[in-house]
């Protein structure tokens, strides 16, 4: 990833790091890669399940049929067989027994371990999805998957993982309680009682929520609500279609600004 792109990409991130931590470049814990499941998680020699934190990976029920295939055979033939170095993001494994952690191979010069995550990321073979764990990578993972998307490679061939427009309603209702992304541009910002309402069109439209109680976190990592209205913005979480497409936003991790005229914009192809 050139340092032009990560420049550039950081400046359209819509909010300021709320760490000054660098993205690790290498693991503490020591592991042998045996296996990858068909949900793109690697089986160690120890007997641990490692979930690779802050990625989306290709689901075999969803999408057509060959992207997570592609997928595993790609992360397969990257990593069976491999040493590798895990750092591990959560004190305890997952309620699936999986560890979450970022994942480091060992291969060339060994003080220079590769990145699993960033990997994928650039091949196109899985999607950010943002985690309080990977914070400070974002930036470096939104250009890897950026790049990716507009090069058309891996997943982002298949529709089903492309990025959603927020005028597409029926598409948005027929991912219902799934992690989905989608852009669009704000036509207003509201307030409620309880929350933020950030509206991408009128009655029935897809709208974005954030709680109230998330505003000092929101605050901290510089966005002001009120800007927003009129932007473009790139919004990535769970689907959730009781009261029409909607999105709760609790983490500023999930909202990009995006410049469409830079060439950064690439929604859902049209059969």
């Amino acid at each position: 990833m050139s340092r032009t792109v990560l420049t550039a990409y950081a400046l359209l991130f819509l909010h300021c790091p709320l760490s000054t931590a660098a993205c690790p470049t290498s693991g503490d814990a020591p592991a042998h890669i045996e296996r990858v499941t068909n949900r793109l998680e690697l089986a160690l020699a120890d007997g641990r399940t490692v979930r690779l934190a802050g990625l989306d990976a290709p689901d075999p029920g969803r999408g057509e049929s060959e992207t997570a295939s592609k997928a595993r055979a790609f992360l397969s033939e990257l990593v069976i067989g491999r040493d590798a170095e895990l750092r591990i993001v959560a004190p305890r494994p997952d309620r699936w027994n999986r560890t979450p952690a970022d994942v480091f191979l060992v291969v060339g010069e060994p003080d220079k371990p590769r990145s699993v995550a960033l990997t994928l990321l650039a091949a196109g073979f899985a999607r950010v999805r943002p985690e309080t764990e990977t914070r400070d990578c974002l930036v470096e993972r939104l250009a890897a998957e950026n790049s990716a998307r507009l090069q058309g490679l891996g997943l982002w061939t298949d529709p089903y993982y492309s990025v959603v427009p927020a005028g597409h309603i029926e598409d948005l209702r027929g991912r219902d309680g799934l992690f989905a992304i989608v852009e669009g541009k704000a036509l207003r910002v509201g307030v409620g009682r309880s929350r933020y309402y950030i509206d991408f069109g009128r009655r029935g439209a897809f709208t974005a929520t954030i709680p109230k109680r998330q505003e000092k976190l929101f605050g901290r990592a510089g966005i002001n609500f009120s800007t927003l209205a009129g932007a473009n913005l790139r919004m990535r979480g769970a689907l959730d279609n009781r009261f029409g497409p909607h999105m709760e936003i609790t983490d500023p991790q999930q909202i990009e600004r995006i410049d469409v005229s830079e060439g950064s914009k690439q929604t859902v192809p049209q059969k």
